[in-house]
């Protein structure tokens, strides 16, 4: 299949270079062949004959016969890269490398956030410190006992109405790259916070509920910087009980 260049930044394009000859290809190393194409094609055609990235690490995987026959394709194409576009594009693939790293960097930090138990609050069982207000009925049969696995969906919020963390809120989750899914974890055994490991016994599977968990059996004194949530933070959660995990 012959590959066309991309209408975008057609001003980059760049004459023909010289080719090549035949000879010069075969006393060549793969490496060296490797950037000299590099050297001259875009980044689309390179990820279509699979030899775009780091030349040393790309090198070690590609045969010699391939990038070969990948150089003389872009010369029949006659579609070549100009230096200013070759950076360019390298530049958008190091922007969208750091985009996917900081993604991660936040699912870390909100796994931190849900497995931070030990630091929730007191160890004694004391009154409850949190409150549960019923928005719509789960069907009254099937509650979770200690060490069942349960899906959640819920929205975190400060007192004040400020979101730090979703699973639902479409506006929230497409603002922080984040997919919809359920919070998947076993209820009572200290993967997540106090209050929703109390909370969630009393609900049924279905159930909507606010749960309005005060600082001890939330995050306590020290808080939690990664999800922006100051120490003592009296804390308010959407949650649904959405299933019991077999």
């Amino acid at each position: 299949r012959e590959w066309k260049n991309p209408a975008r930044l057609p001003e980059l394009t760049m004459a023909t270079p010289e080719k090549l000859s035949a000879d010069a290809i075969e006393a060549m190393g793969k490496k060296e062949l490797l950037e000299a194409l590099h050297a001259i094609a875009p980044l689309a055609f390179l990820q279509e004959k699979k030899l775009a990235g780091n030349v040393a690490n790309v090198a070690k995987k590609a045969k010699k016969e391939d990038v070969q026959k990948a150089y003389e394709d872009l010369f029949k194409a006659g579609t070549f890269a100009s230096k200013d576009q070759i950076e360019q594009e390298q530049l958008e693939a190091s922007m969208k490398k750091a985009a996917i790293a900081e993604e991660k960097e936040k699912e870390k930090a909100a796994a931190a956030a849900a497995a931070a138990a030990a630091d929730s609050g007191p160890s004694d069982d004391g009154p409850k410190r949190y409150q549960r207000v019923v928005n719509k009925n789960g069907n009254k049969q099937n509650y979770p006992k200690k060490g069942d696995k349960v899906k959640v969906f819920y929205t975190g919020k400060l007192e004040d109405g400020t979101i730090f963390d979703s699973n639902k809120d479409a506006e929230w989750c497409k603002a922080n790259k984040r997919k919809p899914q359920p919070l998947v974890f076993k209820v009572g055994s200290g993967q997540v916070i106090r209050g929703w490991d109390e909370g969630l016994l009393e609900m049924s599977v279905g159930e909507q509920c606010t749960l309005n968990i005060e600082s001890e059996w939330a995050y306590g004194k020290k808080g939690m910087p990664a999800a922006n949530i100051p120490p003592n933070a009296n804390l308010v959660f959407e949650v649904e009980l959405a299933a019991l995990v077999n």
